[in-house]
């Protein structure tokens, strides 16, 4: 009777290492926008806010302008790393910056 030959559990380890593994660092430094369909918004690491009023809001999130537009729109939290905004959102419009990197001495 043959024995089954012994395979080693390292790549084994490495899958379950990259399943459960934190991402880089730099993953969460990155801009994102949640949006929830109850009208309300999340943005993360929004660089700057560019214009804000009850029925536009428009953010540089890195190479990214987004423009929201609605009704009775309102900041409720602003930190360095995240804003929370409610109203009537009727219009998200992304622009992408394809020279901002330029501009940043970058490229």
């Amino acid at each position: 009777m043959k024995k089954a030959k012994k395979t080693s559990s390292e790549p084994l380890k490495q899958t379950i290492a990259d399943l459960f593994g934190q991402p880089p660092q730099e993953f969460y430094r990155q801009p994102v926008l949640h949006i929830n369909c109850k009208g309300k918004l999340e943005i993360e690491n929004c660089r700057q806010i560019l214009q804000y009023d009850a029925q536009c809001i428009q953010l540089d999130m890195k190479q990214w302008n987004v423009k929201i537009e609605g009704d009775g729109l309102q900041l409720k939290t602003i930190t360095r790393q995240r804003l929370l905004l409610e109203g009537k959102v009727f219009q998200v419009v992304l622009s992408y910056e394809q020279n901002q990197q330029k501009k940043e001495g970058k490229g």
